[in-house]
């Protein structure tokens, strides 16, 4: 009980860092994924299994909020949730900063397959039209940004994680 008391603290904690501070930098600053790489890196490096609904509820945030350039966003980021189950479990096994960096640019990759393809039905069924190039292009700012924060995260969350258990867990 107190694990999910915290997984959802944290993840209430990250999507509010999402919504309200990243998205709210100039570009490409507020193309950063911090939500799917802190589910990444739980899921993945800290194996916390539980973690995937984060992105589930995170597409029902902005789709509700109207934060993204492609719509059905709650149907793209429960495909990178599955993505996510079968690459950490059978592709991307060890847990180093390559094998989390790896998923995230495959999942950054299904992300803009899955909303060039939302954005093609709604083009199919409403005649509305949104660039294409946009959704490439965010995405790749996203690859560069988040391949950037890994970088400086795996030492600082190594760090904390040592303080932690040495502050909680003393032998004595």
């Amino acid at each position: 009980m107190i694990k999910t008391g915290i997984l959802l603290f944290l993840f209430l904690l990250f999507l509010t860092l999402q919504v309200s501070f990243i998205h709210v930098l100039p570009f490409p600053f507020d193309r950063t994924p911090f939500l799917l790489l802190m589910a990444i890196y739980f899921y993945q490096y800290l194996n916390q299994v539980y973690v995937w609904w984060w992105l589930i509820f995170y597409g029902i945030v902005l789709d509700f909020l109207s934060l993204s350039y492609a719509p059905f966003e709650t149907i793209s980021y429960s495909i990178l949730a599955l993505v996510i189950i079968i690459l950490a479990k059978h592709v991307f096994t060890n847990r180093s900063f390559y094998a989390v960096s790896a998923t995230m640019l495959v999942c950054l990759l299904i992300l803009t397959v899955s909303q060039c393809l939302s954005i093609f039905i709604l083009h199919f069924f409403n005649g509305s039209s949104v660039e294409w190039l946009t959704i490439v292009q965010v995405n790749l700012w996203a690859g560069v940004l988040g391949c950037f924060v890994l970088f400086f995260l795996f030492p600082v969350a190594r760090r904390v994680r040592v303080m932690f258990h040495s502050f909680f867990f003393k032998r004595k």
